[in-house]
Protein backbone atom coordinates (compact mmCIF):
# COMPACT_ATOMS: atom_id res chain seq x y z
CA UNK A 1 0.00 0.00 0.00
CA UNK A 2 1.36 3.66 -0.87
CA UNK A 3 2.21 6.00 1.72
CA UNK A 4 -0.82 8.39 0.98
CA UNK A 5 -3.31 5.42 1.05
CA UNK A 6 -1.50 4.54 4.11
CA UNK A 7 -2.20 7.56 5.77
CA UNK A 8 -5.77 8.12 4.47
CA UNK A 9 -6.98 5.32 6.20
CA UNK A 10 -5.23 6.41 9.03
CA UNK A 11 -6.97 9.12 9.43
CA UNK A 12 -10.10 7.61 9.01
CA UNK A 13 -9.71 5.38 11.44
CA UNK A 14 -8.83 8.49 13.92
CA UNK A 15 -12.53 9.89 12.65
CA UNK A 16 -14.72 6.97 13.59
CA UNK A 17 -13.11 6.17 16.92
CA UNK A 18 -13.49 9.99 17.80
CA UNK A 19 -17.34 10.17 16.70
CA UNK A 20 -20.01 10.07 18.98
CA UNK A 21 -21.86 6.77 19.84
CA UNK A 22 -25.61 7.56 18.07
CA UNK A 23 -28.36 7.26 20.67
CA UNK A 24 -30.39 4.28 21.16
CA UNK A 25 -33.77 4.36 19.43
CA UNK A 26 -36.91 5.13 22.13
CA UNK A 27 -38.49 1.37 23.53
CA UNK A 28 -41.17 0.03 21.45
CA UNK A 29 -45.00 1.06 22.78
CA UNK A 30 -45.78 -2.99 23.09
CA UNK A 31 -42.44 -3.32 25.19
CA UNK A 32 -42.04 -1.55 29.01
CA UNK A 33 -38.77 0.19 29.15
CA UNK A 34 -35.94 -1.77 30.86
CA UNK A 35 -35.54 -1.39 34.42
CA UNK A 36 -32.75 -0.68 36.03
CA UNK A 37 -31.20 -1.95 39.08
CA UNK A 38 -32.33 1.25 41.24
CA UNK A 39 -35.66 0.38 40.00
CA UNK A 40 -36.01 -3.58 40.71
CA UNK A 41 -34.33 -2.61 44.40
CA UNK A 42 -37.41 -0.94 45.18
CA UNK A 43 -39.59 -3.60 44.42
CA UNK A 44 -40.92 -5.69 47.26
CA UNK A 45 -39.74 -8.67 47.95
CA UNK A 46 -42.22 -11.71 47.64
CA UNK A 47 -45.08 -11.58 50.15
CA UNK A 48 -43.91 -8.11 51.35
CA UNK A 49 -46.21 -5.33 51.14
CA UNK A 50 -45.79 -2.60 48.68
CA UNK A 51 -43.98 0.63 50.36
CA UNK A 52 -47.00 2.34 49.41
CA UNK A 53 -49.19 0.72 51.49
CA UNK A 54 -50.73 1.46 54.91
CA UNK A 55 -52.06 0.34 58.10
CA UNK A 56 -55.70 0.87 58.77
CA UNK A 57 -57.12 4.59 58.78
CA UNK A 58 -57.40 5.68 62.65
CA UNK A 59 -59.81 7.81 62.03
CA UNK A 60 -62.34 5.12 60.52
CA UNK A 61 -63.25 2.57 63.60
CA UNK A 62 -65.30 0.40 61.54
CA UNK A 63 -62.05 -0.55 59.18
CA UNK A 64 -59.66 -1.03 61.91
CA UNK A 65 -62.41 -2.95 64.02
CA UNK A 66 -62.63 -5.49 61.11
CA UNK A 67 -58.73 -5.49 60.59
CA UNK A 68 -58.15 -6.34 64.17
CA UNK A 69 -60.64 -9.12 63.67
CA UNK A 70 -58.25 -10.59 60.81
CA UNK A 71 -55.16 -10.21 62.70
CA UNK A 72 -56.96 -12.12 65.59
CA UNK A 73 -57.74 -14.51 63.37
CA UNK A 74 -61.17 -14.38 63.84
CA UNK A 75 -63.30 -15.87 61.28
CA UNK A 76 -65.92 -13.91 59.78
CA UNK A 77 -68.01 -11.90 57.04
CA UNK A 78 -68.49 -8.52 56.68
CA UNK A 79 -71.88 -7.67 56.22
CA UNK A 80 -73.81 -4.43 55.06
CA UNK A 81 -74.74 -2.15 57.76
CA UNK A 82 -78.49 -3.29 59.72
CA UNK A 83 -81.11 -0.85 59.15
CA UNK A 84 -84.57 -2.69 60.31
CA UNK A 85 -87.54 -0.52 61.58
CA UNK A 86 -85.78 0.94 65.10
CA UNK A 87 -83.43 -1.42 65.09
CA UNK A 88 -80.06 -1.11 63.22
CA UNK A 89 -75.78 -1.95 63.19
CA UNK A 90 -73.52 0.32 61.83
CA UNK A 91 -70.74 -2.33 61.37
CA UNK A 92 -72.03 -5.83 61.37
CA UNK A 93 -70.18 -9.10 61.09
CA UNK A 94 -71.56 -12.98 60.94
CA UNK A 95 -68.89 -14.89 63.13
CA UNK A 96 -68.28 -18.02 62.75
CA UNK A 97 -64.80 -18.89 64.73
CA UNK A 98 -62.81 -17.43 67.25
CA UNK A 99 -58.73 -17.82 67.65
CA UNK A 100 -57.39 -21.24 67.52
CA UNK A 101 -60.68 -22.39 65.47
CA UNK A 102 -63.15 -22.50 68.13
CA UNK A 103 -66.51 -22.51 66.60
CA UNK A 104 -69.34 -20.23 66.98
CA UNK A 105 -72.31 -21.81 66.31
CA UNK A 106 -74.32 -20.96 65.05
CA UNK A 107 -72.59 -18.55 63.25
CA UNK A 108 -73.79 -15.05 64.48
CA UNK A 109 -74.80 -11.87 63.40
CA UNK A 110 -73.33 -8.85 65.98
CA UNK A 111 -71.32 -5.56 65.93
CA UNK A 112 -67.98 -5.93 65.23
CA UNK A 113 -67.03 -4.95 68.96
CA UNK A 114 -68.69 -7.62 70.63
CA UNK A 115 -66.98 -10.25 67.86
CA UNK A 116 -63.60 -8.15 69.07
CA UNK A 117 -64.23 -8.99 72.83
CA UNK A 118 -65.67 -12.19 72.66
CA UNK A 119 -62.29 -13.34 71.32
CA UNK A 120 -61.08 -11.16 74.28
CA UNK A 121 -62.60 -13.61 76.90
CA UNK A 122 -62.40 -16.55 75.30
CA UNK A 123 -58.94 -15.86 75.07
CA UNK A 124 -58.20 -14.84 78.66
CA UNK A 125 -61.05 -16.59 80.65
CA UNK A 126 -62.99 -19.54 79.10
CA UNK A 127 -59.79 -21.43 77.24
CA UNK A 128 -57.59 -20.80 80.84
CA UNK A 129 -60.19 -21.86 83.17
CA UNK A 130 -61.16 -24.67 80.91
CA UNK A 131 -57.61 -26.32 80.86
CA UNK A 132 -57.77 -25.87 84.87
CA UNK A 133 -61.01 -27.26 85.62
CA UNK A 134 -61.78 -29.85 82.76
CA UNK A 135 -57.80 -30.82 81.19
CA UNK A 136 -59.18 -29.78 77.80
CA UNK A 137 -59.51 -26.83 75.16
CA UNK A 138 -62.97 -25.48 74.31
CA UNK A 139 -63.77 -26.35 70.70
CA UNK A 140 -67.36 -24.48 70.10
CA UNK A 141 -68.67 -21.50 71.58
CA UNK A 142 -72.95 -21.91 71.85
CA UNK A 143 -75.15 -18.78 70.71
CA UNK A 144 -78.46 -18.53 71.57
CA UNK A 145 -79.45 -15.36 70.49
CA UNK A 146 -77.14 -12.76 69.17
CA UNK A 147 -78.65 -10.00 66.26
CA UNK A 148 -82.66 -9.57 67.19
CA UNK A 149 -84.61 -6.36 66.56
CA UNK A 150 -87.04 -6.63 69.71
CA UNK A 151 -87.47 -4.61 72.90
CA UNK A 152 -86.09 -5.38 76.34
CA UNK A 153 -87.99 -8.14 78.55
CA UNK A 154 -89.75 -5.68 80.67
CA UNK A 155 -90.46 -3.70 77.31
CA UNK A 156 -89.22 -0.36 78.26
CA UNK A 157 -86.53 -0.02 75.67
CA UNK A 158 -84.68 -1.72 72.51
CA UNK A 159 -82.58 -4.81 73.63
CA UNK A 160 -79.13 -4.32 73.27
CA UNK A 161 -79.52 -7.59 70.87
CA UNK A 162 -80.99 -5.09 68.81
CA UNK A 163 -77.90 -2.78 67.88
CA UNK A 164 -75.80 -6.41 67.16
CA UNK A 165 -74.70 -5.27 70.48
CA UNK A 166 -74.82 -8.30 72.81
CA UNK A 167 -74.70 -12.15 72.58
CA UNK A 168 -76.73 -15.01 74.75
CA UNK A 169 -73.92 -17.68 75.67
CA UNK A 170 -75.86 -20.97 75.85
CA UNK A 171 -72.84 -23.57 76.79
CA UNK A 172 -69.75 -24.96 75.80
CA UNK A 173 -68.46 -27.62 73.76
CA UNK A 174 -64.96 -29.17 74.67
CA UNK A 175 -62.35 -31.78 72.93
CA UNK A 176 -62.22 -33.94 75.73
CA UNK A 177 -65.29 -34.03 77.80
CA UNK A 178 -69.02 -33.87 77.94
CA UNK A 179 -70.52 -30.27 76.23
CA UNK A 180 -71.40 -27.81 79.33
CA UNK A 181 -74.97 -25.80 79.44
CA UNK A 182 -74.96 -22.67 81.22
CA UNK A 183 -77.31 -23.86 84.16
CA UNK A 184 -77.58 -24.14 87.94
CA UNK A 185 -74.79 -26.63 88.62
CA UNK A 186 -74.06 -28.96 91.73
CA UNK A 187 -72.07 -26.16 94.33
CA UNK A 188 -68.32 -27.01 94.35
CA UNK A 189 -68.04 -29.12 90.91
CA UNK A 190 -65.91 -28.32 88.52
CA UNK A 191 -69.00 -27.47 86.04
CA UNK A 192 -69.99 -24.87 88.83
CA UNK A 193 -66.60 -23.50 89.05
CA UNK A 194 -66.03 -22.96 85.45
CA UNK A 195 -69.13 -21.08 85.02
CA UNK A 196 -68.90 -18.98 88.00
CA UNK A 197 -65.31 -17.85 86.72
CA UNK A 198 -65.80 -17.16 83.36
CA UNK A 199 -69.12 -15.05 84.31
CA UNK A 200 -66.65 -12.74 86.96
CA UNK A 201 -64.05 -12.67 84.11
CA UNK A 202 -66.90 -11.27 80.94
CA UNK A 203 -67.34 -8.63 83.52
CA UNK A 204 -64.21 -6.15 82.71
CA UNK A 205 -64.55 -7.46 78.93
CA UNK A 206 -68.47 -6.28 79.15
CA UNK A 207 -70.69 -3.72 80.53
CA UNK A 208 -73.38 -6.04 81.13
CA UNK A 209 -73.20 -9.95 82.19
CA UNK A 210 -76.34 -11.22 83.54
CA UNK A 211 -76.90 -15.42 84.44
CA UNK A 212 -78.03 -17.78 86.60
CA UNK A 213 -78.88 -15.93 89.60
CA UNK A 214 -79.53 -12.68 88.53
CA UNK A 215 -82.68 -13.07 87.49
CA UNK A 216 -85.31 -16.13 85.91
CA UNK A 217 -84.60 -15.48 82.31
CA UNK A 218 -81.12 -15.08 82.68
CA UNK A 219 -81.32 -18.97 84.51
CA UNK A 220 -79.97 -20.47 81.22
CA UNK A 221 -77.54 -18.35 79.63
CA UNK A 222 -75.45 -15.70 80.24
CA UNK A 223 -76.27 -12.55 78.40
CA UNK A 224 -73.25 -9.95 77.64
CA UNK A 225 -73.45 -6.96 76.27
CA UNK A 226 -71.41 -3.63 75.33
CA UNK A 227 -74.44 -0.95 76.18
CA UNK A 228 -73.02 2.62 77.18
CA UNK A 229 -74.52 3.89 80.25
CA UNK A 230 -73.43 7.12 82.02
CA UNK A 231 -70.13 7.26 84.29
CA UNK A 232 -69.11 3.76 82.65
CA UNK A 233 -71.70 2.07 85.10
CA UNK A 234 -71.61 -1.73 84.37
CA UNK A 235 -74.14 -4.57 85.36
CA UNK A 236 -72.39 -7.85 86.93
CA UNK A 237 -74.86 -10.19 88.06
Amino acid sequence: MGGASALALLLALSAAAQAPTPPLPPPRPDRPPVQTDEARSEKPAPGEAPAEAKAPDADDPEAACLARLAELGLKFESRPPVQEKSCSIENPVLLSALADDVQVAPPSLMACPVAEQLSKWMKEAVAPEAERQFQSAPTKLLIGTSYQCRDQRNGEKLSEHAFGNGVDVMGFEFAKRAPLSIDSHPENSPEAAFQESVRKAACPIFTTVLGPGSDAAHGDHLHLDLRQRKGDYRICQ
